[in-house]
């Protein structure tokens, strides 16, 4: 999940304060296997008085949703996915069962999603809703999902819920709205919502913002401004630092605009994400590509062995950077299966241009005629069709 939709999950999560199934795992045969060093550890206090709160009553929904909600919170700000894990331990034995609170269900929908769950995620949220159509956060979550797996008409009328709502979700709505619309072959209403929200009326909230930013970015981008993407991508990371699909989308935009040293600088962090590995690598030479391509891949192959949601999308890229078309064509149609956002479409177009696959870029381009989706880069690498 990239840029503007992620973002719409994280401040739903944040207002509310394809997982395998076990028999798919792996299960090592020797009893001195090392699946992972996890050190016990918690220096954080904050932390270890919501987990003594939790071990003195851990049938409470409050003390659950309390520490399930800090491990989510540490897995996105500190990149440390293990808090996943431990959120999903506490969640998922708890959020599926009767009289589940909505609370409870939408920290384990942020869980599925994570783990590339949509669908599971989706229906999840869809409980909440049933319950009380007026949960805005639930809402704003499965939007985001909804905008991920490429159901426009689904997401417009959650984002068009979220803009009638009034108050703090209207304005997030509004980003949504121009999203769900620029997906469904709408891109020039997409484009005059945004101009509609005035700059002088920013969110306080630095993560709305980021949203807001980060969504007209993106379609400005999809248009070939690139200019005014590369403007609003500085503007959306400067207010979350954090997001690394923000990261990555402002990388590749300065690369396409020529400024790979820009781009290396902007991926240059401490535990870069999987999708910031694969970038660098493209970006660098010789020993230091086979360095972050060898981390990339190793990052891979992890996720195959534990039975983790596959990110296709970077087994895509990695294998086009490693000259594999055939093997990026497979991992970029597995993945455009899960997911259609921006990125997804592009490398789902390189890898059938590179593999010779005419019938994937004819495939892809009934896909941009039947939804409407634009997209000046995906047009450019599919070129013009060919004449019978």
């Amino acid at each position: 999940m990239r840029g503007p939709a992620r973002l719409l999950a994280m401040l739903a999560v944040a207002a509310a304060t394809q997982v395998a199934a076990a028999s798919d795992r792996f299960v090592p045969l020797d009893p001195d296997f090392v699946v992972a060093n996890v050190r016990q550890a918690l220096p954080d206090v904050e932390l270890r008085g919501l987990l003594a709160r939790w071990r003195n009553d851990p049938a409470a929904e409050a003390s659950n949703v309390a520490l399930a909600g800090a491990f989510i919170d540490r897995a996105r700000r500190l990149r440390e996915p293990r808090y996943f894990g431990r959120a999903e331990a506490l969640l998922s034995p708890r959020a599926t069962m009767p009289g589940a609170g909505a609370a409870l269900r939408r920290q384990y929908a942020e869980v599925l999603q994570y783990r590339h769950e949509f669908i599971a995620a989706e229906e999840l949220l869809g409980s909440v809703l049933r319950e009380n159509p007026h949960d805005a956060d639930a809402r704003s979550m499965r939007a985001s999902i909804r905008l991920v797996r490429g159901d426009f008409p689904g997401a417009r009328a959650d984002c068009a819920q979220l803009v009638t709502g009034g108050g703090h979700h209207s304005e997030i709505g509004f980003a949504c709205l121009a999203e769900a619309l620029a997906g469904g072959g709408q891109f020039d209403r997409a484009l005059a919502l945004m101009a509609s929200q005035q700059e002088g009326e920013a969110n306080p909230d630095p993560l709305a913002r980021a949203y807001l930013l980060a969504t007209r970015a993106e379609l400005r981008e999809r248009g070939a401004d690139l200019e005014g993407a590369i403007a609003d991508y500085l503007a959306a990371l400067a207010l979350a630092p954090r997001d690394d699909s923000i990261r990555a989308a402002l990388a590749d935009a300065l690369l396409a605009r020529g400024n790979a040293r820009d781009a290396r600088g902007v991926l240059d962090i401490d535990k870069p994400s999987l999708a910031l590995l694969v970038r660098s690598a493209a970006l660098a030479e010789g020993r230091e590509r086979a360095g972050f391509a060898s981390r990339a891949r190793s990052w891979l192959e992890l996720e195959t062995v534990r039975g983790d949601a596959m990110h296709y999308r970077e087994a895509a890229m990695l294998a086009l950077l490693e000259g594999s078309p055939a093997q990026a064509l497979d991992a970029a149609r597995r993945n455009f299966d899960i997911q259609k956002e921006l990125p997804d479409v592009r490398v789902l177009a390189r890898a059938a241009r590179a593999a010779g696959d005419a019938a994937a870029v004819e495939s892809l381009r009934l896909w941009l005629r039947e939804t409407g989706y634009r997209d000046s880069v995906t047009e450019n690498i599919l070129g013009a069709p060919s004449r019978g």
